[in-house]
């Protein structure tokens, strides 16, 4: 934002004659307006971004209104932009993609999203992490709202596998008690 303050202000002195260079008051009526047009500009860059849910933060409250969300402060951000995204994607055909990037919106690591035809679910593992989440309920409550009320929703936690016990040496695992162990990404 520094390189447009010093544009415009720059550019509204370039707009005047020369010979008003040695005159100071002059040039502090330009600097005061130029302040004001730089205010301007970033209000009306802020305002632009309230017209986006990708960008809204201020006015995300009235998204959710929009979209018939309860307001929950304790999400972050992103979360709740996720959530919007999701209620008004959702008028069309609700795809693996779109259950994946919301799941890992709300899950904050990457998950992956397969369909299970035979029993009629769609099963979300959260791969980018270990460990069951704790916001567990709050994902299932959303994907409910997201997908389709006739399928199943499974979601899935990685741990650490003893087959992964093999690649850490005795001292290196003797670091970690056995509840920072389950959760270990190597």
């Amino acid at each position: 934002m520094q390189d447009n303050t010093r544009n415009i202000r720059q550019d509204m002195r370039d707009y005047m004659p020369r010979y008003y260079d040695d005159f100071p008051v002059i040039l502090n009526v330009i600097d005061r307006q130029a302040d004001v047009m730089i205010a301007l500009n970033e209000a009306a860059a802020t305002t632009l971004a309230q017209v986006f849910v990708v960008s809204a933060d201020r006015d995300l409250p009235r998204w959710e209104r929009i979209c018939g969300i309860k307001t929950d402060l304790t999400k972050t951000i992103e979360a709740r932009r996720a959530i919007v995204k999701s209620r008004i994607q959702g008028a069309g055909t609700v795809t693996v993609g779109v259950v994946r990037e919301l799941a890992d919106t709300l899950y904050g690591a990457a998950t992956e999203v397969q369909e299970d035809f035979v029993g009629a679910s769609v099963v979300v593992t959260l791969v980018g992490k270990r460990g069951a989440a704790a916001n567990a309920e709050d994902v299932r409550k959303e994907l409910r709202e997201l997908i389709p009320a006739h399928l199943g929703i499974t979601l899935e936690f990685t741990w650490f596998v003893w087959d992964e016990f093999d690649t850490l040496t005795w001292n290196q695992a003797d670091a970690f008690t056995w509840d920072e162990l389950e959760v270990y990404m190597p």
